[in-house]
């Protein structure tokens, strides 16, 4: 897992019994994903701010972006706004993760105001959990800042192997990706890409901190 989990007494079905994801003792066993019934859910706690979004970890996360046939566009996360990135959308929030994510299941986001005035709002992210039966899954992909070139991609098939797989191969795909700069040149237009980096800031390394600063 990205974020060790802190332990309760309860187990994790116990604690959701009232479907209350709000609950602090539930957040901290959400702070990456877990699978509930039919769905993934994830939720983080950040501050919201002057329409500015600022983690605790990370600092100001700028506006989510998708890679759409008409080009970049972004997308501005409000409170009591839910939004959706289709599923096959690559996909990205600078500064949190240095990738393009491409899942095949739809994702949503909801923001919902904090306990006070002052305090983190509440971010989920919904996703459908994936049939078992299939090859559905996700990709990490990596496009030329430039012109938009493919440059890399790294398939998983989250549907058969699972959250607990996705991590270690996503952290794969960005060394394998980081390691070449040959992977990192663009073909089309010979532009020199920067360092991707995972959605943890534990798993970087000091280029790749650095790289996190600037895309």
């Amino acid at each position: 897992m990205y974020y060790a989990e802190l332990s309760v007494a309860e187990p994790i079905d116990k604690l959701l019994g009232d479907w209350d994801l709000l609950e602090e003792r539930v957040i901290k066993k959400l702070a990456a994903f877990k699978e509930l019934n039919d769905q993934i859910i994830g939720v983080r706690r950040r501050l919201f701010e002057n329409d500015a979004v600022i983690d605790p970890v990370k600092g100001k996360l700028p506006e989510g972006l998708e890679l759409t046939p008409n080009g970049i566009v972004s997308t501005k996360y409000e409170m009591l706004t839910l939004t959706m990135t289709v599923g096959g959308t690559p996909h990205r929030v600078p500064n949190s993760f240095g990738y393009w994510h491409i899942n095949d299941a739809d994702e949503m986001y909801l923001t919902l105001p904090p306990p006070a005035p002052g305090e983190n709002a509440y971010f989920l992210v919904i996703m459908g959990l994936l049939d078992e039966s299939s090859n559905a899954g996700e990709s990490w992909a990596q496009y030329c800042q430039i012109c938009l070139t493919m440059l890399h991609e790294r398939y998983y098939k989250s549907s058969q192997f699972g959250l607990e797989g996705h991590y270690k191969a996503n952290l794969a795909a960005i060394r394998e990706y980081n390691g070449d700069v040959c992977l990192r040149t663009c073909p089309e237009c010979g532009h020199v890409n920067p360092l991707a980096y995972a959605w943890n800031t534990v798993k970087d390394t000091p280029e790749e901190a650095a790289a996190r600063k600037e895309w």
